[in-house]
């Protein structure tokens, strides 16, 4: 296990520039108009919530690229217990692969009826600042 020195606090540079956006905010709430995020650490949230919506081969010339949580949704023929592992292996894989810039604290997948939820307690490598993500499908 590798210890991590804590460094303190550091700022990305594309953050310096607050007038200038890094990518856009997901999901999309307005209608026709696309929100920006300002900071890295809005940017990393996005692709994460990106990552675990998007199917993979539906990125273009990335075909590995995304969980594929809507196959794993509507799969009838497995065990819900082999399922949730399944599943849970493979977030964490896709987030060490495309989203090195974050480590998983903890991870959560329930089934509550016909829906699934899936909670991601991640660190921001950057500036060791956690946050989550919790999606219901």
């Amino acid at each position: 296990m590798a210890i991590r020195k804590k460094i303190g606090y550091r700022i990305d540079p594309l953050d310096l520039n607050t007038r200038k956006a890094i990518g856009v905010k997901i999901p999309f709430t307005k209608k026709g108009v696309f929100q920006f995020n300002y900071t890295t650490k809005d940017q990393i949230k996005s692709n994460l919530i990106n990552l675990l919506l998007t199917s993979p081969g539906e990125r273009y010339h990335e075909p590995s690229y995304g969980v594929g949580l809507r196959e794993v949704l509507f799969d009838q023929n497995v065990e819900t217990n082999q399922r949730i592992a399944n599943l849970k292996a493979r977030i964490d894989q896709n987030t060490q692969f495309y989203i090195p810039q974050i480590e998983v604290n903890d991870l959560k997948v329930t089934p509550e009826g016909q829906q699934l939820r899936i909670k991601i307690d991640y660190t921001v490598l950057l500036d060791n600042d956690t946050n989550e993500i919790s999606i219901t499908l």
